[in-house]
């Protein structure tokens, strides 16, 4: 149990530890790349990712396999 504990305060104060070193990297990249290549570096990236999402692959959509028993729908009963 307390070993357990312990674990998770160590992977606690790693996770901190890294966020907090986190904004100094991004700084350095930001530094040596510059503003304005990394700003068309994330929107070549955006449309990149926008056209593999909506591109597809053109196949025709996976048939499922007729395994299952097709039910019919439960209709209330018609009182005349």
């Amino acid at each position: 149990m307390l070993d357990k504990l312990i674990q998770s305060v160590e992977r606690l104060v790693a996770i901190l530890i890294v966020l907090s070193l986190l904004p100094c990297l991004i700084g350095a990249i930001i530094r040596a790349v510059g503003t304005l290549n990394l700003l068309l570096l994330f929107g070549i990236l955006a449309v990149v990712a926008y056209l593999k999402r909506s591109g597809g692959t053109g196949r025709a959509p996976r048939v499922r396999g007729g395994a299952g028993v097709e039910r019919t729908p439960l209709l209330p009963h018609e009182e005349d």
